[in-house]
């Protein structure tokens, strides 16, 4: 019989839902589904040596309990080891020193918020990320002028999602996005089954081609596994705050300041209000704390701090802690409507 501790790396955190549980592998950046009864070995027997584990559960699950942490110890996420206590936990206090981490401006063919006016206010605020939405289909000429915007901000990364058009070349894409290295991803929307390319044609990782037509903001709100996010920094803001709207500011296509584009309530036009004043309003602010643990279903739920969370579209609109409308998981009974899956 085992005379040591079982002890699970930092970065491998275990999460209970109703019927299973996970632990999360911020260092790998995925996770594994676990049954409860291990949630309950790992956190309220954590720090006890085995034999006291063992004589928790009167010796009659020895060998299950056995197989259980040998199995994690074969997946790298724990060890054995004489001293647990040298092994000290990962802090999840989220930090960040931006007052907006990321921005949403949505375009249609009727847009005329002018983007210039608006990146000079996000510089202002250091805003590190933006994401742009164009639901019809941009010419490359405003394509290169939107990206041209950039070149002397502090923007780390841009993202561009734009609607398809026969016009704009696998070519011209990737010179644009070698042209401008902020451009972290971009994504044709509306592209013909028959004129998407195939992945050997496409030399760039971050250029996509998608058949769905993302012609207005409702487009956003999905929950699914492809869309799960695995790491520290979204790990961590997931445990008090909201992980899709915390710190971040949208302008929908009209020119309203909204903490989403989908959303109802705005703080003003663009054109008029300033994005520093919006951002320090304790009624913009207050989506910030709506976080997953007090969420209706999300908080007995084990994706609940991978998974986007969605405030614009909820199941009772009533209700500002209902679950997300377009989540398909049922964590009481562990199962997805098979739509979501693919």
């Amino acid at each position: 019989m085992r005379q040591d501790y079982f002890v699970l790396f930092a970065c491998c955190i275990p999460v209970k839902g109703h019927s299973r549980s996970t632990i999360c592998d911020l260092q790998r950046n995925s996770f594994e589904l676990i049954p409860n009864i291990l949630f309950e070995i790992l956190t309220e027997h954590e720090g006890k040596a085995m034999q006291t584990i063992f004589a928790t559960y009167h010796h009659e699950y020895n060998r299950e309990i056995e197989e259980y942490l040998d199995f994690l110890v074969e997946k790298e996420y724990g060890f054995y080891s004489a001293e647990p206590q040298s092994f000290p936990k990962l802090d999840l206090t989220w930090h960040n020193p931006f007052p907006v981490t990321h921005a949403l401006v949505d375009f249609d063919e009727k847009s005329k918020h002018p983007l210039p006016h608006i990146v000079k206010q996000l510089t202002a605020m250091f805003c590190p990320a933006i994401e742009l939405r164009f639901f019809h289909a941009p010419s490359l000429e405003v394509l290169e002028n939107t990206l041209q915007t950039f070149q002397d901000s502090p923007f780390r990364s841009v993202q561009m999602i734009a609607g398809y058009s026969k016009d704009l070349t696998i070519a011209q894409l990737t010179a644009l996005a070698y042209q401008y290295p902020r451009l972290q991803s971009l994504v044709i929307h509306s592209t013909p089954s028959e004129n998407i390319p195939a992945s050997s044609d496409i030399s760039i990782p971050h250029l996509t081609f998608i058949e769905q037509n993302l012609s207005s903001e409702a487009c956003c709100g999905n929950i699914s596994p492809r869309y799960f996010t695995v790491n520290r920094q979204f790990f961590t803001e997931a445990q008090t705050f909201n992980s899709c709207l915390n710190r971040k500011i949208s302008i929908d296509k009209r020119g309203f300041i909204k903490n989403c584009p989908s959303m109802t309530q705005h703080f003003g036009h663009i054109e008029a209000t300033s994005l520093a004043d919006v951002v320090k309003q304790q009624a913009f602010q207050k989506a910030w704390h709506i976080s997953k643990d007090q969420v209706t279903t999300c908080q007995d739920c084990e994706f609940r701090y991978v998974c986007h969370d969605c405030r614009a579209y909820v199941a009772n609109p009533g209700n500002a802690l209902s679950k997300p409308a377009k989540c398909r998981y049922n964590p009481y009974e562990a199962t997805w409507e098979a739509a979501t899956i693919g």
